[in-house]
């Protein structure tokens, strides 16, 4: 007869995780530094979270990917963009507290316009931190890209996620 584990054992394992105010790890693509919330590991691989502060000039390209994601404005403003229906960039501006839905293969892009720092909290599937590990520790290494991305490094990133399904968008306008 099997024995199966009691309630409290199948669950001793699995139990709540405090982070600290500093949250996890720190991850740094180019002057952009990704602080995690909520790793993959710890939520069964579903989702992901971190903590972004966009320095003002700062942003990514249009891309688009096939998992959805959520945006929320901690503090500052913050620029994003979708296609609008001729398939060109519509900005609009997000104050601190607001929030939006990245809906699955919606190009998107984000920049920060003003003189202020912008903090983020972005919510997506763990594809997405599996995307952004690859790029700067694709051998389990912990050293990461220099704060201005190279063509070589810009290179591993752009190969990293088309690994993942994520795509650079080209703007019409």
């Amino acid at each position: 007869m099997p024995n199966f584990p009691t309630p409290l054992e199948e669950v001793i394992h699995h139990n709540v995780i405090r982070n600290n105010k500093t949250g996890g790890p720190a991850l740094e693509i180019g002057p952009m530094q990704l602080l995690w919330r909520a790793l993959g590991e710890n939520t069964g691989y579903t989702f992901s979270i971190y903590e972004t502060t966009v320095v003002p000039g700062m942003g990514i390209p249009l891309h688009k990917h096939p998992f959805a994601e959520f945006f929320y404005v901690l503090e500052g403003t913050l620029a994003i963009a979708s296609w609008n229906s001729q398939g060109v960039a519509e900005w609009n501006v997000y104050e601190s507290g607001e929030s939006l839905v990245v809906q699955p293969n919606a190009p998107h892009t984000f920049f920060n316009k003003s003189e202020h720092p912008c903090r983020m909290l972005s919510v997506s599937t763990y594809h997405h931190e599996r995307m952004m590990k690859d790029a700067v520790q694709p051998d389990g290494r912990t050293d990461f890209l220099p704060a201005q991305l190279s063509q070589a490094d810009f290179e591993k990133l752009t190969k990293s996620m088309e690994k993942n399904q994520t795509f650079l968008v080209a703007d019409h306008a």
